[in-house]
């Protein structure tokens, strides 16, 4: 068994706008979630990698002797530490070869993967963000029915309901993508300076919330930790109140053109919510210019008491929480209105497409091997949360255990407003919760410029 890794640097040629809208363009984990991969770029291609994919894992005498694969990231991001683990241990026992190519800057990634698409040359499993590029692929039909293959094999009962509702193709309700991991966010705070301000209890509602902020405030603490130059920490604020609320309801009729944020009292409480977090001097000094890393970097060195982080960071949480420096709570609800039961947003990652043009008896017989082992590749080389319900494995970090019951029974997935909003709009709202947060627009100025924005 022989394996390839071709890391690839690709010059953006497809215009970003049209292949983005509609994607996300929040850190791995996520369409978006919070996690700790490398960034920068990769280096060039080596010279053998001029064979199409699909062409190199499927002969075309139709003996397979090769499975080929297309992921964003690096050989140290855990879709590849997964996968390379999986396929190994599979091409090894088979006698065949297999071949992984990388793309570790974003906007490469997904030029490389619509250029596959155009050709309709896909690779045997492609990382696919469930939105635009996900729909080209459907459109080509080069995608297997994911879901049907897991009730076929038995696995799809056992899967996180909110992963399968945060990859349901929103057209025609099947499962075509299969999830990377289960990403789980929350908030984690300092005990130490709850003690300190007097506070007994974990905040349940956005009031508790922002009287704990002012206690924390009391005593000269830096209340809460927010990465203000990465558009979607901002946004988590600005969104939480209409998710628990209306789970997708909100951003995608306002994308329709058919709900505002005047007419939507969950909507409206939220962009007082980050006015009140910005302009009451909750967040850090300068946080506007602050990046999600510097984020994390502060929070566990010790600085502020509040912080959305996730699963991604566990390995960042796990000494202080042992030593019991740290708590954790979910999304608080929005007091006076009718809240969901998930209170953890829960998402899948970046998925992987299978392509149906390749997908042979070998395929099926490797998907069935992945689902009997991905469980055991998520905890032992990726250090993520398996999509399965399954027990979890010993020897794991204690927050695993202490979190997994917050999500192990959700049904509803997080709604990124990034996968909802065309990219003008999104790019205009980023513009106005700076300036909300800060004070340049007041609730109002806000809320009447983003209404107007889908009524242009």
């Amino acid at each position: 068994m022989k394996k390839k890794i071709v890391a690839l640097f690709l010059a953006a040629i497809v215009s970003a706008s049209a292949i983005l809208t509609g994607c996300g363009q929040q850190p791995s984990g996520e369409s978006a979630a919070p996690s700790q991969e490398a960034e920068g770029k990769t280096e060039e291609a080596s010279s053998g990698e001029k064979e199409s994919a699909s062409d190199a894992g499927a002969e075309s005498t139709g003996e397979r002797t090769k499975i080929t694969a297309l992921l964003k990231g690096t050989e140290s991001t855990e879709q590849f530490q997964v996968f390379d683990y999986m396929l190994s241990n599979f091409c090894e026992e088979k006698g065949l070869d297999y071949e992984i190519e990388l793309v570790n800057d974003m906007q490469d990634y997904f030029t490389k993967l619509q250029m596959y698409i155009n050709s309709n040359t896909l690779p045997d499993i492609y990382g696919c963000p469930n939105g635009t590029l996900s729909k080209a692929c459907l459109d080509i039909d080069a995608m297997v029915d994911v879901g049907a293959e897991l009730k076929r094999n038995g696995y799809y009962d056992k899967m996180n309901g909110a992963i399968i509702d945060f990859l349901t193709d929103a057209n025609d309700g099947n499962l075509y993508l299969f999830p990377q991991g289960l990403y789980c966010e929350y908030f984690m705070y300092r005990t130490d300076l709850f003690e300190q301000a007097g506070i007994s209890e974990a905040p349940t509602t956005w009031e508790e919330f922002e009287a704990a902020c002012e206690k924390l405030a009391a005593i000269g603490e830096i209340p809460v930790i927010v990465g203000g130059s990465d558009a979607w920490q901002l946004m988590r604020y600005l969104s939480f109140s209409p998710w628990r609320v209306t789970g997708p309801d909100f951003i995608t009729n306002y994308q329709a053109g058919t709900d505002t944020f005047s007419d939507n009292e969950s909507a409206k409480y939220a962009v007082n919510l980050l006015h009140d977090l910005g302009t009451k001097g909750y967040f850090e000094p300068g946080f506007a210019s602050v990046d999600f890393t510097s984020a994390c970097n502060l929070f566990f060195g010790g600085t502020g008491a509040i912080f959305y982080t996730g699963s991604g960071q566990i390995g960042l949480a796990e000494e202080m929480y042992d030593n019991g420096q740290l708590g954790f709570f979910p999304v608080p609800d929005t007091e006076g209105m009718d809240n969901m039961s998930t209170n953890v947003p829960i998402h899948a990652g970046f998925a992987e497409g299978f392509n149906k043009a390749t997908y042979d008896d070998t395929m099926q017989e490797f998907f069935d091997y992945m689902c009997e082992n991905f469980s055991e590749a998520c905890y032992t080389q990726a250090k993520i949360f398996s999509p399965f319900n399954e027990d979890l494995p010993e020897g794991l970090p204690q927050l695993y255990y202490d979190t997994q019951p917050m999500f192990a029974t959700a049904e509803t997935a997080w709604t990124s407003w990034d996968d909802k909003l065309d990219s003008d709009v999104l790019t205009k709202i980023v513009d106005e919760q700076q300036k909300l947060a800060q004070d340049i627009v007041k609730p109002e100025e806000f809320i009447s410029t983003c209404d107007s924005l889908i009524s242009e």
